[in-house]
């Protein structure tokens, strides 16, 4: 024990004999002291102290509540205590300490065999506010989930209209079971981020993507997507090859940068793979300018370039020109996203956590849409070229984030000399200039990229932030409780108001709980046990080290005192000195 990095805890049981026994007398129902000893073999301890007695802290049900509203928005647990002592007046007057809001943290993330249970009651709460809520799990071997994907309705228009261009990746470490998360994303009209589902994986094998993917395209009901943006991961590829074969799949140029990199130690082939990969090339000098890399770089005879040739139509801009990618053409837009993932989740989350939080990054992400929206219909730009006709035009059709991009275009256009105009010519800015129109014409406009989006969709506001019966009752009671202390620091001035309004609040507690069946005021739990699935299993995956072992379990060992007594548990934690708060009661 010499290496131990934690002190021992101190010993607190001692033998004391002190004991009350309580019964209940057969019939009446009353309750009587059946035994009463106050002899005690040590110092009581003194009163000012009491409220630190394990026995007499503890969160109340409104004090869990508002607990629990205040971290989903992000607050620190000190944050938290600071609040509670504000709200009563005092440190000294909470009646739990920071230690005891910690351990009912990791007692709500603890939910052995019932926090994948708990996530799928969240969804079927979500469900029941929006009918188009999608979410489907697998169950491996042992009934412990493996999988999991989920979508509501917002994400699944965004996708109706956005989604000819899909990029997914997969992130780590955010969430105790270490299961990889996969979130499927796209680019809106404001060539914003938005998000389509999410999903998580147990292992990141091609069964697994290829049963993602599936559940992915029946909740989008078979509408593939035109276009796929991922890393060079083995099993994504074979996964979307079989599930969208149609989809032209494009690589991430940065992965593939960053590979060229670690591959090859040149920072030359670097260079010159990047202006091969990126740089607008016919066919002829693409060829010319590989075999001029190949051979200034001796690098022809290697397996991984080689390898990287064979799929020069997934990554190589002459072989992919004339598709459409939205403008993406790396996963860093993946990378942005779990970026800001990582402001709403963290490592110690269970699925529960993770699946409500995830939510709230998504319905953050759709707020700064909303906002977006607004300023792309609220007033005018100041006219900055000198077609100012045809930039009228660009701000009335597109979209706020476009027509930025529309405008410095028609600011290029002065750098173009046409010296011949046909019938054949395509179509483009600077042949508008040229022809001297003063619209842009509708069919040179995508739709994607309009203000008029989303409009044959309708109202998507009615697919707004769901909850559930369970986090509504929790939100109401925090909100209630801060009514409560407003009339608590009034009513606590005098005894006649503090004994008037307490039996006020204590008759109107009884008659609601006579109204709804309850003979407690409890918060209504629903149960979970019924789902049948067990938590998943913390596995290791492609992109995390050392720390991602597997385990069979998440219970931690817990500490027993060899000297309890089997038949009943006995602890002196005298409070004052009123004896009949010295005792702590003992119930067969």
């Amino acid at each position: 024990m010499a290496d131990r990095k934690r002190e021992h805890k101190v010993v607190t049981r001692c033998g004391c004999l002190a004991e009350m026994r309580i019964k209940r007398k057969d019939g009446s129902g009353k309750w009587y002291v059946s035994r009463f000893l106050d002899n005690h073999n040590h110092e009581l301890v003194a009163g000012k102290y009491v409220d630190y007695l394990r026995s007499h802290r503890g969160l109340s049900d409104v004090e869990i509540a508002h607990l629990t509203s205040l971290r989903e928005v992000g607050i620190s647990i000190p944050k938290i205590y600071q609040s509670f002592a504000a709200q009563v007046g005092g440190f000294n007057l909470v009646r739990f300490t920071k230690q005891d809001m910690y351990t009912e943290v990791r007692k709500q993330r603890s939910l052995q065999n019932g926090d994948v249970n708990a996530a799928v009651r969240y969804l079927e709460g979500v469900a029941r506010v929006d009918n188009r809520m999608y979410w489907r799990y697998k169950l491996g071997k042992d009934n412990n989930m493996c999988d999991l994907f989920w979508s509501d309705g917002r994400s699944q228009v965004d996708y109706g209209i956005f989604g000819d261009v899909l990029a997914f990746d997969a992130i780590y470490g955010r969430n105790k079971y270490n299961l990889p998360v996969v979130v499927f994303s796209g680019v809106n009209h404001h060539n914003q981020t938005c998000v389509f589902g999410a999903a998580m994986v147990s292992c990141e094998t091609q069964e697994s993507y290829i049963w993602v993917l599936e559940k992915f395209l029946e909740c989008m009901e078979g509408k593939p997507p035109n276009a796929v943006i991922t890393n060079r991961d083995p099993a994504m590829h074979i996964a979307i090859h079989e599930v969208f074969p149609k989809a032209h799949h494009r690589l991430c140029a940065w992965h593939l940068l960053r590979n060229a990199t670690s591959n090859i130690y040149d920072p030359r082939f670097t260079h010159l793979f990047r202006q091969c990969m990126l740089a607008n090339l016919e066919v002829d000098e693409f060829e010319a300018h590989w075999d001029a890399m190949l051979d200034e770089c001796g690098v022809r005879e290697v397996e991984w370039v080689q390898d990287l040739y064979r799929r020069k139509h997934a990554w190589a801009t002459t072989y992919i020109r004339g598709r459409f990618f939205a403008g993406i053409c790396t996963t860093s837009r993946c990378e942005s996203l779990h970026a800001k993932l990582g402001r709403f989740v963290e490592s110690r989350y269970g699925i529960l956590e993770f699946v409500t939080n995830f939510q709230k990054c998504v319905h953050f992400l759709r707020d700064n849409e909303d906002e977006l929206d607004f300023r792309s219909s609220y007033g005018t730009p100041v006219l900055q070229t000198e077609f100012v006709e045809l930039e009228k035009s660009g701000w009335t059709k597109y979209t706020r984030e476009m027509f930025f991009r529309y405008r410095e275009t028609l600011r290029r256009c002065v750098r173009v000399k046409i010296f011949h105009c046909g019938m054949l010519v395509t179509a483009g800015k600077s042949i508008l200039v040229r022809m001297d129109i003063t619209s842009l014409p509708d069919m040179l406009v995508l739709r994607r990229w309009s203000k008029t989006a989303k409009l044959h969709y309708g109202i998507v506001g009615t697919l707004a932030d769901p909850k559930n019966h369970t986090s509504t009752y929790r939100t109401r009671l925090g909100a209630f409780a801060q009514l409560c202390t407003r009339l608590g620091r009034v009513a606590c001035l005098s005894d006649d108001d503090f004994n008037d309004y307490s039996n006020k609040i204590l008759n109107d507690a009884l008659r609601l709980e006579m109204k709804h069946g309850l003979r407690t005021a409890e918060e209504t739990v629903v149960s979970v046990s019924d789902v049948g699935m067990k938590d998943p299993i913390r596995v290791r995956t492609k992109g995390t080290g050392r720390l991602s072992q597997p385990s069979t379990t998440m219970e931690k060992k817990r500490h027993k005192c060899s000297r309890a007594e089997p038949s009943r548990w006995r602890r002196c934690h005298p409070p004052n000195s009123v004896l009949m708060e010295s005792l702590e009661f003992i119930l067969f």
